[in-house]
């Protein structure tokens, strides 16, 4: 659970009969008391594999193989008390004895369970592992997730509906576990590849569309479960429509090798802003698996989605006891440059997303709020806020540049938030040279890892 005096969850409500998420200006959000970091990585299995301060190792075990996974737990409950985990692999459920030991051991607690539960038997494999973790006395408590599992009721993001609210609290899972990897095949393909999303570029599509699904996933999600997606900066395994040369032995998505693909791969800057909207929509953590460009490390990898979590103003206003989520819209008033123009349109339509925080308790009771927005069309845009946030009001607009992302941070004047940074400060940047990077399916990032058992598990992922 989110650990907030009242437990309140994301939705305002849902505008069913345009399609359209609106939300939340009444949301309460992650507490003081929830700051530690929730940040994973599918390849972090011990503290030597983790190269960057902040990401919590998780050792990987499958039946018979739970006494090995004790020492990095017991020592991740003297450096990461709260959050240390497992991820258990092999699509079979554990003994009696590893759960044992791994969830009623004295020496540590495990507080998150990842699961990767797939295929035919893969729910209910999951359902029945989460049942016997949670019959262990120190398991009750414990956070668990099977990738791709969580309640997606409404979600436009995929050619296809995701897993209903209902089956989700069926499940026995009490961890939302999204995919939310641009350039999966569960999301709509750009028109510029054969594909029916209605983003003006691949880029916006890319952007644009994990951000919608983590929206839905906070909305639905059950007060007191976790919300931690699997993210990506890129990911086409299995997704033809991305694939448009070679890389590595691998099917490729390079920008450039065929028309209107130039600069339109995500560059890491754009990663990191996207998980700044990932906790700006109410993720409590992010599992990174791989980044999926050539070239890109594990620490490059897990210093981008460092940066995005951690961007200091909008940490900042999270770290009040009373800040809020600012909204949950997928639309947003979008224009020409100049403010011109303006109408309601669809995130993905637009490729423009704005997302942000509040607290009316800083700076002094006035109030603070940080948004973040984005624009990742081939245009310049402007856009306004019409609805009201934390009961006050932002007059005028915004203008932003394409491909940019700007921080915008207000403090409170009476009925009104009053724009501190006029414009608006450019961050995360990236230039066309960041946005050619060559994605490939996963893995590439592995290095000099050199472990056999890691390298079959990745095998094996990549075979989804």
């Amino acid at each position: 659970m989110r650990n907030t005096t009242n437990r309140e969850r994301a939705v305002n409500k849902f505008t069913r009969n345009v399609g359209i998420l609106a939300a939340a200006a009444a949301f309460v959000g992650i507490g003081t008391s929830a700051q530690a970091e929730l940040l994973f990585d599918w390849q972090a299995i011990d503290q030597a594999h983790t190269p960057v301060p902040g990401f919590t190792p998780a050792p990987f075990v499958y039946t018979g193989t739970a006494n090995s996974a004790v020492p990095v737990l017991t020592a991740a409950q003297g450096t990461n008390p709260g959050t240390v985990a497992v991820k258990i692999v092999g699509n079979t459920i554990l003994t009696p004895a590893d759960n044992a030991t791994l969830f009623n051991n004295g020496a540590f607690t495990t507080n998150y369970a990842f699961l990767d539960f797939e295929g035919a038997t893969g729910a209910a494999n999951a359902a029945a592992q989460a049942a016997a973790i949670h019959a262990q006395p120190k398991g009750v408590a414990t956070y668990v997730g099977n990738f791709g599992f969580a309640p997606l009721s409404g979600d436009s993001s995929g050619p296809t509906s995701g897993m209903s609210v209902a089956a989700y609290n069926a499940s026995g899972l009490n961890m939302a576990n999204a995919n939310l990897y641009p350039g999966s095949p569960s999301y709509k393909n750009p028109s510029d590849v054969g594909g029916t999303s209605t983003s003006p570029n691949i880029r916006a599509s890319l952007f644009t569309l994990p951000i919608t699904r983590e929206s839905y996933v906070t909305a639905n999600l059950r007060p007191g479960d976790k919300n931690i997606p699997y993210v990506d900066r890129f990911n086409n395994t299995g997704n033809a429509a991305l694939q448009n040369s070679v890389a590595v032995g691998q099917p490729a998505f390079t920008p450039g090798a065929t028309p209107n693909t130039a600069n339109q791969m995500l560059s890491g800057a754009d990663f990191s802003a996207m998980v700044a909207h990932y906790r700006l929509r109410g993720a409590d953590g992010v599992h990174l698996l791989d980044g999926g460009v050539v070239g890109y490390s594990q620490s490059q990898f897990e210093q981008d989605a460092k940066s995005g979590w951690t961007l200091p103003a909008i940490a900042n206003i999270f770290a009040a006891p009373d800040h809020r989520i600012a909204t949950l819209d997928t639309q947003a008033k979008v224009g020409d440059l100049g403010g011109t123009g303006q109408s309601m349109q669809n995130n993905e339509t637009s490729g423009v997303v704005y997302s942000g925080v509040y607290s009316l308790s800083q700076a002094g009771g006035l109030g603070k709020l940080a948004l973040l927005v984005s624009n990742m069309d081939d245009i310049g845009h402007s856009i306004s806020f019409p609805a009201k946030i934390g009961g006050k009001s932002i007059a005028g607009f915004i203008d932003i540049g394409a491909g940019q992302h700007k921080l915008l941070d207000f403090t409170g004047a009476g009925t009104q938030w009053a724009l501190q940074n006029p414009g608006g400060t450019a961050v995360f940047i990236s230039t066309d040279a960041d946005r050619n990077g060559v994605g490939v399916p996963e893995p590439v990032a592995m290095g000099g890892a050199g472990i056999f058992a890691l390298t079959m598990l990745f095998r094996r992922r990549r075979s989804r």
